[in-house]
């Protein structure tokens, strides 16, 4: 048996990285369950950032920093209980992580075969990356923001209050006079910031890996993934900033508003900054997120590649 995993340069023998994987590559229920365990271990460790990134960006205060949010969450409702607000609840949502990643790959192998023969390959890779980014996100938010939004209600409740999943989810429902759509408060917005979101995160990380490729010697291939990681998920961190905002507040609001009566309130209690509000929290939360997530992503693809006879 052969291992299909390896591509040659002119500097030598290297393993493929995920670019130039698809999904007719891999094994698909490995590679489908490693990714969803690692994802388990990559939000119990992430969530605190999160819980404190949706604080700053509900808070009326805008003078609030983040190392005053932290001091207050850990001596006023405790490090566990106060950190971990809300965290069975965002697990849930794991079982659709198969359901982005399946789509994604399948978009990217579907695309790949069919490029038009007036583009060339290379513009069609940035569409490749673009519109599996844009199908695959848009099917997994509309799965979870009902999960998004009751997770965002408790975690902005100290633990403390006596405040429980069922109490949240008869607010949503009956109190905010929406029904059933309460759960898809601010799905718009979440579609708004979710799928530019992942096109370019995707489409700018596997360019920017081609791009290494050429740059870093083929035994320091294992710098690869994690260099591109860092640069794409910080760029698209800053760009998508203020509609993580609004969003956020959108989705935590106790009353239904629109999208623009939620940028003036935002603007007339902190100014323009509150649409930056929660950025250090955010890119702390959302760089060491897709670094140890893509790194994963590409070890895991790379075990999960199918063997072939001789």
């Amino acid at each position: 048996m052969n291992n299909i995993n390896v591509t040659s340069d002119k500097h030598g023998i290297r393993e493929r990285n995920s670019h130039e994987l698809y999904w007719d590559d891999l094994n698909k229920g490995k590679f489908l369950s490693l990714l969803t365990a690692s994802s388990l271990v990559v939000r119990t460790c992430f969530h605190p950032l999160g819980l404190i990134k949706v604080r700053l960006q509900t808070g009326t205060n805008g003078s609030i920093s983040t190392a005053h949010m932290i001091k207050q969450i850990w001596y006023r409702e405790g490090p566990v209980r106060g950190f971990y607000r809300g965290f069975p609840l965002s697990l849930s949502s794991l079982i659709f992580e198969p359901v982005f990643t399946g789509i994604l790959e399948q978009m990217r192998t579907v695309l790949k075969n069919n490029r038009p023969n007036q583009i060339s390959s290379a513009q069609w890779d940035i569409i490749t990356g673009t519109l599996s980014g844009c199908i695959a996100a848009l099917i997994y938010q509309s799965l979870t923001v009902p999960l998004d939004v009751t997770a965002q209600r408790i975690m902005i409740t100290k633990s403390r209050d006596g405040v429980h999943v069922s109490n949240i989810i008869r607010d949503i429902y009956y109190r905010s006079g929406d029904g059933f759509c309460g759960f898809y408060k601010g799905y718009m917005v979440s579609l708004s910031m979710s799928i530019p979101f992942n096109s370019i995160i995707w489409t700018m990380y596997w360019q920017v890996q081609a791009k290494l490729e050429r740059i870093i010697p083929y035994q320091h291939n294992q710098l690869v993934a994690p260099l591109s990681a860092i640069i794409a998920s910080l760029l698209t961190s800053l760009l998508t900033q203020p509609i993580d905002v609004l969003k956020t507040r959108l989705q935590v609001a106790a009353k239904r508003q629109s999208l623009w009566r939620t940028f003036q309130l935002l603007i007339d209690e902190r100014g323009f900054r509150g649409c930056f509000s929660g950025s250090l929290p955010r890119a702390c939360t959302i760089v060491p997120y897709y670094l140890t997530m893509m790194s994963l992503y590409e070890v895991i693809k790379r075990a999960s590649v199918r063997s072939i006879s001789n």
